[in-house]
């Protein structure tokens, strides 16, 4: 077998990769070892990797039988649930929230029950924990509720703590291979009770079974995998029909995916994981033509505006560039030609994708390590989208407005003045200091100015 080298592909296949990243980070690999400058991964160096979490115990750490379950097993359940739902209490109070708006509560009640598993005769029962919760529920909601909402979210959520690593595990698989999931039909659900057979279904004989055949993989173009037609039934969500959801191939290009390799297929069942789940409903991916860029950029926005953070709501172009400012200040790396110019954010709404990019001049501003730190240090989203849209007069003159208002005493400023500072300025210690934020922005200014005249001098130098 010759060596492998995975590069960055379409944005399914490049999620994939991420989600793979963080589930392994989780398990204590170092993913930064794995992550070379030229924006490649070197495939042996992470199948070996894989290898060593899907075939290594989680340690005692699980509660029995959990501790039966490999790295990779618990940490790929534990991720997705907390990708879904958050913690317990997110899930809980969403629960009890929505049974709040409704008449017909017993479906949202069955909801927090767990049904039971075993391993070698080994059993997780959770009849006692399903019973409190069911009673718990109904004191909530009741003729004459004995809890409030807020007790009841309390009361049950210590119940589920009693089994919280069996409780998270059971969901967690439950909605990634039930009716609806992501990868429905892949592992079976009447397998669920069966720990064994979840352990049994990935392995690495499975995952880097080898080709006997000259066929090669849509995603990764290797042959050294078996390979296989893609079945869309164990992945409908992903592989429908063509014609109805052609932005699941890259660049509408259906026949680039008709076939995958067992490593790719494993792959795959982590793109949900690389995704933020925003507010508004929809998941973003951070697209681009380098597995270190996406690692990092997306770690920002799962970080900073994941559904479950108390980040305001943001729109796509302003996460992509508040990702890009974050790598440029935190990562000592600059960002290429080619990389900068093929950044894109990646948005799926139910079965629709869309495609958010920032202009290229706009991608090297950002990525500036000066630039993006004075972005960073103002923390507002005001400037930021003046930088957006690359209207540098209008942000010198809110800086001169700014330093005018600023040179006053407060008890000497209009209510105009004042107005117009709290309009443009959100955070505390900018709206008490517009004079220091002025000098920023002017500072600001310069640093975009001696880019740009400097992007000039190398492409009159490139033309002659």
């Amino acid at each position: 077998m010759s060596e492998i080298v995975l590069y960055p592909s379409n944005w399914l296949y490049n999620a994939g990769v991420i989600g793979l990243l963080r589930v392994l980070e989780s398990a204590g690999e170092c993913i930064p070892d794995l992550l070379s400058n030229d924006g490649t991964i070197k495939g042996d160096d992470l199948i070996d990797r894989i290898k060593v979490a899907i075939s290594n115990k989680k340690a005692a750490s699980l509660p029995d039988p959990l501790d039966e379950l490999p790295a990779w097993h618990w940490n790929y359940a534990n991720l997705s649930f907390e990708w879904n739902y958050g913690t317990v209490r997110n899930f809980v109070a969403e629960k009890l929230e929505r049974a709040q708006r409704v008449t017909n509560r017993t479906q949202l009640r069955d909801q927090l029950k767990c049904r039971n598993f075993a391993y070698e005769g080994r059993a997780v029962d959770f009849e006692e924990t399903n019973r409190r919760i069911a009673d718990l529920f109904g004191k909530a909601f009741g003729r004459n509720p004995a809890l409030t909402i807020n007790q009841a979210i309390d009361e049950i959520v210590r119940v589920i703590e009693i089994q919280k690593d069996a409780y998270i595990f059971r969901k967690g698989i439950g909605y990634l291979f039930s009716q609806g999931g992501f990868y429905q039909n892949l592992f079976n659900p009447s397998w669920f009770s069966n720990l064994r057979k979840f352990i049994e279904f990935f392995t690495k004989e499975k995952i880097f079974e080898t080709s006997t055949s000259e066929s090669r993989c849509g995603f990764c173009s290797g042959g050294d995998f078996k390979v296989e037609p893609i079945d869309a039934t164990q992945m409908s969500f992903l592989f429908p029909v063509f014609s109805q959801f052609p932005n699941a191939y890259w660049q509408n290009n259906e026949k680039a995916v008709t076939q995958v390799c067992s490593l790719c297929k494993f792959i795959i069942i982590h793109h949900h994981l690389a995704l933020t789940r925003l507010s508004d409903g929809s998941e973003i991916f951070i697209n681009a033509p380098s597995f270190k860029v996406m690692y990092h950029l997306n770690k920002f926005a799962w970080e900073a505006f994941g559904a479950f953070s108390s980040a305001e709501a943001r729109t796509k172009r302003e996460i992509l560039a508040m990702s890009v400012i974050e790598y440029a200040t935190r990562i000592q790396t600059t960002l290429g030609v080619w990389t900068g110019m093929n950044i894109e954010i990646v948005s799926r709404r139910d079965s629709e994708i869309e495609f958010f990019s920032l202009p290229y001049e706009v991608i090297q501003l950002l990525a500036d390590r000066r630039i993006a730190s004075v972005l960073s240090q103002i923390g507002e989203f005001t400037i930021l989208n003046l930088v957006l849209g690359q209207d540098f007069s209008r942000l010198m003159e809110l800086g001169y407005r700014l330093l005018r208002i600023g040179l006053k005493p407060y008890a000497e400023r209009g209510k105009p003045e004042i107005s117009f500072v709290n309009e443009n300025l959100r955070l505390d210690k900018n709206r008490q200091n517009p004079q220091r934020v002025a000098e920023q922005i002017f500072q600001l200014c310069a640093f975009i100015e001696e880019k740009r005249k400097r992007r000039e001098i190398y492409e009159y130098i490139g033309t002659t």
